[in-house]
């Protein structure tokens, strides 16, 4: 005969149960319950926990949760099952969350010097054409041929948008382009640095 529960305890155990639970959340600056340490990972990768891909409604998720934490250490807290939990996989993870960020951080940095480099190579490239531009029509005028005064000028009618062009997109990337890529770089640096806590419930 099974064991006969009292719905008025079922109910009280469960609401205690949330109640703690909800406590353990606000420990934290970021805190996501987990039914299973796969949550955390990709389900369309099959390798372990070492190499998976992390899941994108986790990092979505995280992403979100860092945006209103602007200075500090970010405190990244996971609510387990307490029968679920094992010391050795939770430590892979947090080494595995490590590695990731540190790994996104070190690219977004590369392709934001990436894209100032090509801003300062844009200015230079432009600066040089309006400098030869300006050479050749000057050298070619006094020419008496009206042939090369008009090829002179149509060189330099193509050489100065061509410049003001090269200077203006190189300016743009060294002031505004790169600063889209700002966000990624500061939440992966954050991550990267984050504590990571696991807690049973």
């Amino acid at each position: 005969m099974p064991e006969y529960i009292d719905p008025v305890k079922k109910i009280a155990k469960e609401a205690d149960e949330w109640a703690q639970r909800q406590k353990l959340l606000q420990l934290s600056e970021i805190s996501l319950i987990l039914d299973t340490y796969d949550d955390l990972f990709s389900d369309f990768d099959p390798r372990n926990f070492e190499h998976r891909a992390l899941s994108d409604d986790f990092l979505v998720e995280v992403s979100r949760a860092t945006r209103e934490k602007t200075t500090g250490v970010i405190e990244l807290h996971f609510l387990v099952p307490a029968e679920m939990r094992k010391e050795s996989t939770e430590n892979i993870i947090r080494k595995r969350l490590k590695e990731h960020f540190k790994k996104h951080h070190d690219q977004v940095a590369k392709d934001i010097a990436l894209v100032k480099r090509n801003g300062t190579i844009r200015i230079g490239v432009g600066l040089v054409v309006a400098i030869l531009g300006a050479i050749f029509l000057h050298k070619l005028d006094g020419f008496p041929s009206d042939l090369i005064k008009l090829l002179s000028g149509v060189a330099f009618f193509i050489a100065e948008p061509a410049s003001w062009f090269l200077i203006w997109e190189g300016f743009d990337r060294l002031v505004d382009t790169w600063k889209e890529l700002q966000p990624e770089l500061e939440f992966n640096k954050k991550m990267a640095h984050c504590e990571i806590n696991f807690t049973s419930y």
